[in-house]
């Protein structure tokens, strides 16, 4: 069942007319950067909502938050399996409600326009890069780390190897429909805490990964982690308007004080 999980991606891309209705909402009621006290020092950020990166042969997709006046978090968002990173970045840019840089690297082809990654190594190699080109692009704009690691189906099952040696810098791990073997191994979630991690985010999209993830709720918990489980048994295996509803309200605790 992992591995007909991760062979799946986010099935529907976000046109610019899903997003924009939200996109507004969310600026003005949920944007921690847009207060009075914040918005000294920078002009607000200008630039498109969605903005392709290419560096030599590798392209990432970036979707920075408009209007921003002060530094905001960023999340590293790994695409799945027969998916495409502006698919993915638009689940995440939504579910975080239009608040942060959602910067995806963009995997191997698969098909005429769908991605895969070829390796965990290979993921980890990408996400790194996507994170130099972003920090050397926006600069002021975005906040130093914590980072927030956000994988999706394949992208959550090829993530073990890259929060293990990147803990303290991303302490904050999303693991949505997928990455079940990791979020159930005590002796990664031990060597996570060890590192630097604090929170897991299991997030779901059917009963069956449900189950899991409470399971999984406990190992990680005994470790010394926070573990959350949210989703939307209803959403399927994707990043739609469900799982984005979800993740929208569970926000404040994902990005909440992390603890010592």
């Amino acid at each position: 069942m992992v591995l007909a999980l991760a062979l799946l991606g986010c099935r529907k891309p976000l046109s610019g007319q899903e997003a924009a209705p939200i996109a507004s909402a969310a600026v003005t009621q949920a944007h921690p950067v847009l207060s009075a006290e914040a918005s000294k020092g920078l002009a607000p950020l200008r630039s498109d909502w969605l903005v392709e990166i290419v560096e030599g042969k590798h392209t990432s997709v970036v979707m920075p938050p408009v209007g921003a006046v002060a530094p905001s978090r960023l999340i590293l968002g790994a695409h799945g399996a027969g998916d495409r990173p502006d698919w993915a970045c638009g689940g995440w840019r939504l579910g975080a409600q239009v608040t942060a840089f959602v910067a995806c690297p963009q995997g191997h082809p698969m098909g005429p326009t769908t991605f895969a990654w070829v390796s965990p190594q290979q993921l980890e190699e990408r996400a790194l890069l996507t994170l130099q080109v972003v920090k050397a692009r926006y600069a002021d704009y975005l906040a130093h780390a914590p980072y927030i690691f956000a994988g999706f189906s394949q992208g959550a099952t090829y993530a073990e190897p890259f929060l293990r040696r990147h803990a303290a810098q991303f302490p904050i791990a999303i693991l949505a429909e997928g990455g079940y073997a990791t979020m159930q191994s005590p002796g990664f979630a031990a060597a996570y805490r060890a590192a630097g991690g604090r929170r897991v985010v299991l997030v779901c999209g059917n009963p069956t990964c449900f189950v899991t993830a409470r399971a999984a709720k406990r190992v990680l918990e005994r470790a010394g982690l926070e573990a959350l489980v949210v989703g939307d048994e209803k959403a399927g295996h994707n990043l739609n308007g469900r799982m984005q509803h979800a993740l929208q309200e569970a926000w404040p605790q994902i990005v909440a004080p992390l603890p010592s």
